[in-house]
């Protein structure tokens, strides 16, 4: 492949390459690696032997693109943006974790803290619920305990708030057995477990 010019972008975070079979372009970093960065104008044109390579390189910064897309409508988790890169075929070479991470435009810790506070504080989950809608979204388990014991969350205050509302709605009637224990089965669903349940609701009695 005969390469005849460079152009760096406005922004200077890619280099278009000008090629006897078209343009190509890569991010700077891969231009640097492959030491085109200090190239001169006199330097061109000349040969560049491993075509594929640079085929792969111009793939990988389109899949960098797409990611940044997508994430511009919301957050995703990096499972999340493989699974896509997946699906329009991108090359497994290309859809790797390295891929994003080189990239700077995945922190799968920082994500999975701020959707773990947005359930807890929208949804009222409880830290069982939490744990399962979490790993559901692709976030490894690792990054879903941390994000629990860094949140430092006060789940008998959310639990007693949960209670609350669904007492108001649910109107349960606390003399009947059967209805207080179908309500207990409703909030454990919610993630919490039936020993924190029953002291929550016993502080609830006297106020219904």
């Amino acid at each position: 492949m005969i390469i005849t010019g460079l152009i760096f972008s406005s922004g200077g975070s890619e280099v278009c390459l000008h090629t006897e079979i078209g343009d190509f372009s890569v991010t700077l970093a891969d231009a640097r690696r492959l030491g085109f960065e200090s190239l001169n104008e006199e330097d061109f044109p000349f040969e560049f032997e491993d075509e594929q390579k640079l085929e792969l390189l111009a793939q990988k910064l389109k899949a960098i693109k797409y990611c940044t897309y997508l994430l511009s409508f919301s957050d995703k988790s990096s499972s999340s943006l493989l699974k896509k890169l997946r699906e329009k075929q991108y090359c497994p070479e290309v859809c790797t974790l390295d891929t994003l991470k080189e990239s700077g435009i995945i922190d799968d810790y920082a994500l999975c803290l701020r959707k773990l506070c947005a359930l807890s504080r929208e949804k009222l989950y409880g830290p069982y619920r939490l744990k399962s809608e979490l790993l559901a979204k692709g976030f490894c388990a690792h990054d879903v305990q941390n994000a629990l014991d860094d949140a430092q969350l006060d789940f008998d205050s959310t639990l007693y708030e949960l209670c609350k509302k669904l007492v108001r709605t649910s109107k349960v009637d606390f003399s009947d057995m059967a209805q207080v224990s179908k309500f207990k089965a409703k909030i454990s669903r919610y993630g919490y477990g039936f020993d924190a349940i029953n002291a929550v609701i016993d502080k609830l009695l006297p106020e219904f």
